[in-house]
């Protein structure tokens, strides 16, 4: 897929994040699925279970996008991390693709691990699969480039629908067959959304210290106000208009 905004369909080339991504995808995949109770061992230490945090498994909202045994699932699943993930690791760069693919997957365990809190079901549920991060995918992909054309089952669909296309199906199959395995899929596509709009880690930082400085501004009887380019003179000479006041 081009990463330009226009209109077009090309095969991508296999970028370097998402070849490591899909083969590590693969072959912990195929290994857990064939290697009998070393496989099931393996496959233990990276799906994710939400209680298991309290017991220190703090790597598996990572390592469960690893994980996946169904090989129809998998197979789409590696599609969609060429598809989409190429495009946008071609746009962003290797590092910060990455560090996408990986937060959308942690940000969705995380926020299932909130509702198993208010959920026995969820708090004892095995999640795996690496649909959370496909769905940040989505959501970055329509959220960027909403004017590419993309192949929706052979269907050609400006990338500005998948995004509700995706949360329309996702919630259809939490309303159909049960809302617990389809929590990180949700949570993913809304991580996607946040990380993808410029709202990263880095920017929510700001936004917190600059909420903590206003605060103890407050507390001080401080406050800042903006005045106008006509009632402050040194705003004319091209410096800011904000001022500290009692």
């Amino acid at each position: 897929m081009s990463p330009r905004s226009q209109m077009s369909f090309g095969v991508p080339p296999v970028t370097r994040g998402v070849k490591w991504l899909g083969i590590t995808t693969l072959a912990v995949s195929v290994l857990a699925a064939v290697l009998g109770e070393a496989g099931a061992a393996l496959s233990a230490q990276v799906i994710f279970v939400p209680s298991g945090l309290l017991r220190g498994r703090i790597w598996t909202p990572l390592t469960y996008t690893f994980l996946n045994l169904d090989p129809i699932g998998l197979l789409f699943a590696l599609l969609g991390l060429w598809l989409l993930g190429a495009a946008l690791e071609q746009r962003w760069g290797t590092r910060r693709f990455v560090t996408f693919y990986f937060l959308c997957s942690a940000a969705g365990a995380l926020a299932t691990a909130a509702v198993g809190l208010l959920s026995q079901d969820v708090w004892r549920h095995p999640y795996y699969g690496n649909w959370s991060a496909m769905e940040g995918l989505i959501a970055a992909f329509a959220v960027l480039m909403p004017n590419a054309q993309i192949f929706l089952y052979f269907v050609p669909v400006q990338a500005r629908w998948m995004l509700p296309i995706s949360a329309g199906i996702t919630v259809l199959f939490m309303l159909m067959t049960g809302w617990v395995p389809y929590l990180p899929q949700l949570f993913g596509l809304g991580a996607g959304v946040l990380f993808a709009g410029g709202r990263g880690p880095q920017n929510l930082l700001l936004r917190l210290k600059v909420w903590w400085i206003d605060r103890r501004l407050r507390k001080s009887r401080l406050r800042v106000i903006r005045g106008t380019e006509d009632d402050d003179p040194l705003s004319r000479a091209g410096r800011g208009s904000d001022k500290y006041l009692h």
